[in-house]
């Protein structure tokens, strides 16, 4: 692999981990100029790394005015998760059917991670901060599925999580208090450590409909970028990332089995 091409990688890695948490907002035009300096990159990565992004549907082209962070909408916010909630609790209740004592700390270790790093409510975290908070969550998500025997199903669900976690990003200042979400994880947890395949999915879906209503109620905000990060917070995060200066959390923290 070229230098170019790993650091292309990279790139893509963190502005991605910028959108997720914020630091960009839906239909904000995306500088080359600025992205090189701040990366620290050349015009070529970035453009692979703009390429890549444009493909997973995190930004689009604008004709003669460049790039820019994808728009989030209503009707694709509800296809995605649609598809999730018929997904992921198949998933996960095949794992509840095959996994074992090691899977089973796995999803207790990621279960534990979330409730270390979100001490704060999920709407006071910033940069940094949820983007490990989403990184646990995640991860959470993905170990009790991981057990599921079916590669295919594996890799559809992880591409849903993906485009959902941009969503849930801007979702979660409309949430209640953190107890609520807690609460909803402790119910597949504690499915998982049973072996309840019936009573897992169908904690996970009413844990991803809860996520649905609220990024419903985002969206129908009167201005919901506002209300999700408001505009002098984008700022002092843009001014306060370092991104090239350090590893990202997903590539240096734990990930579950695959």
């Amino acid at each position: 692999m070229s230098e170019s091409v790993s650091r292309a990688d990279q790139v893509a890695e963190e502005l991605r981990q910028a959108i997720i948490a914020r630091v960009y907002t839906p239909g904000e035009r995306l500088s080359a100029t600025a992205l090189g300096e701040r990366f620290q990159v050349s015009q070529t990565p970035l453009r692979e790394a703009f390429a890549r992004l444009a493909g997973e549907g995190w930004v689009a082209y604008l004709p003669q005015r460049g790039v820019r962070v994808a728009d989030v909408s209503i009707a694709d916010m509800v296809d995605i998760y649609d598809l999730r909630e018929q997904l992921e609790p198949l998933a996960m209740s095949r794992s509840a059917n095959a996994g074992g004592e090691a899977w089973r700390k796995q999803v207790q270790e990621f279960f534990d991670e979330m409730l270390h790093l979100a001490d704060s409510e999920p709407a006071d975290l910033d940069g940094a901060g949820f983007e490990g908070y989403e990184l646990a969550h995640t991860n959470f998500h993905r170990v009790l599925m991981q057990e599921c025997g079916s590669p295919w199903l594996i890799r559809f669900t992880n591409l849903l999580i993906d485009q959902s976690t941009r969503y849930r990003s801007l979702a979660i200042p409309m949430r209640d208090r953190l107890g609520a979400l807690a609460d909803e994880h402790d119910r597949m947890r504690r499915a998982a450590f049973d072996g309840d395949a019936d009573q897992l999915a169908k904690a996970s879906r009413q844990h991803m409909q809860n996520t649905r209503q609220a990024i419903l109620d985002w969206l129908a905000a009167p201005e919901p970028a506002e209300a999700a990060q408001p505009k002098k917070a984008a700022k002092r995060a843009r001014a306060t990332a370092k991104p090239a200066a350090k590893k990202t959390a997903r590539s240096s923290a734990k990930k579950p089995r695959t």
